[in-house]
């Protein structure tokens, strides 16, 4: 549920407050406010934003709570889902020319974020900071087609596997012979930290309507310094066919990350085994590689009716398919261990009523 206020204060000047309850673990005005920015506009060729700003990081829109707008009943997860953070407390400018037919437009932001991230069926849901966040994002528009790219960097500030790196260490310290029992423990444990770690989102997508058919595309690639977040590839293909009040849609969705195999590092489980708290240590390390686990493919077909000026129902279906290394947006953990996820297939329905007014 969701409330927005747009005050316009002058022809230049207006200002944007929404607040939004998706079931959050605390309710306060942090947790609530999605949007909250004040934006001077002297022409109509700049623009600039100070305060709770969208994330824009996608092609079709910066807002991803807008499902009137897209032709999907819900827009593929293997792209929008990757990344969690919805806003950015900090500023932007955006310059917008038109070149001929196209629209070219540029607009860099600044700022940091936070948000609650789980995956795994995991109780606790740690808050992942991100830190001098810089990006720019370039966008190309005529009537017929888009192409958008955008290059994100970032820092992360967590302290989410600190007491892992903390007791990794120590044993390392008090243990005989314990990298012979677990060589470069200690190399590995500080390569899985997050904290002042950078990390980088980079896209190219685009769409093209033709008569009755829409193209649209997206890809895109994270990559960080950290082993606790591997490298993660993503990308969709859809076709929209428009016929009067009606649209027929049909995608294809893939999201792979990286894999780090712990267990080819000449651990020595038995004698680990041995040492107080190896264990543990072994499967919260295990459990950290595979928190941001993806791998997955997800071919879907739906439908679109405008039975009204302002109202339409959709109606999609999700064949996922989740391969070897388990997919985070999917499946909790086998439960005789915890460290790897299931593999297997999954057929979602989805419906919903659109309106807007």
């Amino acid at each position: 549920m969701g409330i927005q206020f747009d005050v316009i204060v002058s022809n230049e000047v207006d200002v944007v407050v929404q607040a939004i309850y998706r079931d959050q673990q605390e309710i306060n005005l942090d947790s609530a406010l999605n949007l909250a920015f004040l934006r001077y506009s002297p022409n109509t060729n700049w623009s600039f934003r100070v305060g709770r700003t969208a994330f824009d990081l996608f092609l079709l829109t910066e807002y991803r709570d807008i499902g009137y707008a897209y032709s999907w009943a819900h827009v593929p997860s293997e792209i929008y889902g990757v990344i969690p953070h919805r806003y950015l407390d900090g500023a932007d400018v955006t310059f917008s020319q038109p070149i001929g037919e196209v629209t070219f437009s540029a607009k860099l932001f600044y700022g940091k974020n936070e948000f609650a991230v789980t995956a795994f069926s995991a109780p606790d849901a740690p808050a992942f900071r991100f830190d001098n966040i810089i990006g720019l994002a370039l966008d190309f528009q005529s009537i017929n087609w888009d192409i958008a790219v955008n290059h994100t960097q970032l820092k992360f500030d967590s302290q989410a596997i600190k007491p892992l790196v903390v007791g990794i260490s120590q044993l390392d310290a008090l243990v005989p012979n314990f990298s012979a029992i677990w060589p470069n423990a200690v190399n590995f444990i500080d390569a899985a930290d997050l904290d002042n770690r950078k990390g980088a989102y980079t896209s190219i997508s685009g769409q093209y309507r033709f008569e009755k058919v829409t193209i649209i595309s997206e890809l895109a690639k994270n990559k960080t310094d950290s082993l606790s977040i591997q490298g993660v590839k993503s990308g969709y293909l859809s076709g929209i066919y428009h016929s009067n009040a009606h649209n027929f849609f049909g995608s294809i969705a893939f999201s792979n990350s990286e894999k780090f195999n712990l267990d080819a590092t000449g651990i020595n489980l038995p004698a680990l085994a041995q040492v107080p708290g190896g264990l543990e240590a072994y499967g919260a390390s295990k459990f950290i590689l595979n928190y941001y686990s993806i791998n997955q493919k997800t071919m879907s077909v739906g439908w679109r009716w405008d039975f009204e000026e302002n109202m339409s129902f959709k109606l999609q279906l999700d064949h996922t398919r989740i391969d070897k290394g388990g997919s985070t947006f999917w499946q909790p953990p086998v439960e005789n261990d915890p460290t790897e996820g299931r593999i297997g297939r999954v057929n979602s329905l989805f419906a919903n009523l659109s309106f807007l007014y």
